[in-house]
């Protein structure tokens, strides 16, 4: 009985392969004449599984470019062209200090202006009153001026230079003060240039490049300031006869650290970065220009 049930077992196992074999030989034939009576639509059935291919692996090329570009720009970011560096704030102003801006001014307060630009660009900007009320200006100054396609620095150079302003980043707002107070606020920042020299010759010769370019006329440096305006709580009552060399002004070489230290106002500062970045262009320049020539 036990043999029965076993013969039977298999008789449906061959069966099962056998009708399997059947309907995968039928199915084969059916596609083989399909094709063979419609050749169109096997190309387009042939096309889709290409354009499918294609897809993805266009969309994998580009996911590469993408987190190549991330790892690029997340490189950029972490080099640190000074010390210590910009905070968050302060890296707002300064950049839109270089983005383009657009105003359109009719005896227009100063106050109502600097509201603008504030709106405009999306960073805080403070009028320092007192200041200006001691070179006898106010808020209410009117300006007159009709700007476009141009930079925020170049639009307030050309709005406060004439009434004796200027503009400094002070505890990370952008202060709207008086050329004088503008040129006492000085901020020290150390310089990496181990890439730009290797002797103490080298980095003198740049040391000496950058107070030729970058540094304003030693006339202005050796500017005097009265003792009393240098006093905090002050009477505002200065005789004027007791002064003070602006010597806190400073620029010097550490070879130790291959740094350059400097202490200086924004002006001067954004020009050294401006110098030493365009020295490192023309250096790379060379470089490719050497390699190229071999």
């Amino acid at each position: 009985m036990q043999w029965f049930l076993k013969r039977n077992h298999l008789f449906v196992l061959l069966l099962c392969i056998s009708t399997g074999w059947v309907l995968m030989t039928v199915s084969a034939e059916v596609a083989q004449n399909t094709r063979a009576g419609n050749p169109d639509a096997s190309s387009e059935a042939d096309l889709d599984i290409v354009e499918q291919d294609v897809f993805v692996s266009s969309q994998k090329h580009q996911s590469t470019l993408q987190t190549q570009k991330q790892t690029a720009d997340s490189g950029i970011k972490s080099i640190q062209l000074f010390y210590p560096p910009l905070t968050k704030h302060a890296q707002t102003i300064q950049r839109e200090l270089n983005a383009e801006t657009k105003a359109d001014f009719s005896d227009t307060p100063l106050t109502e202006v600097t509201g603008f630009f504030q709106n405009q660009h999306g960073i805080n900007i403070f009028l320092d009153a007192l200041a200006l009320e001691q070179v006898g200006l106010t808020a209410k100054e009117p300006v007159n001026v009709s700007l476009s396609g141009i930079k925020l620095m170049s639009a307030l150079d050309i709005i406060l230079r004439p009434m004796g302003l200027d503009y400094v980043i002070d505890q990370e707002v952008l202060k709207i003060t008086t050329i004088e107070k503008a040129n006492r606020t000085l901020t020290v920042r150390i310089y990496p240039i181990a890439d730009l020299g290797s002797s103490p010759e080298e980095f003198a010769a740049l040391e000496n490049v950058i107070r030729n370019i970058c540094l304003p006329p030693s006339s202005m440096r050796q500017k005097t300031y009265p003792v009393d305006d240098l006093v905090i709580g002050d009477s505002g009552l200065s005789t004027g006869k007791l002064s003070v060399p602006d010597s806190s002004r400073s620029i010097s070489i550490v070879p130790q650290c291959q740094a350059l230290v400097v202490n200086d106002t924004d002006r001067v500062h954004i020009k050294i970065s401006e110098l030493l970045n365009q020295l490192r262009q023309v250096r790379k320049a060379q470089t490719s220009l050497k390699s190229d020539a071999k």
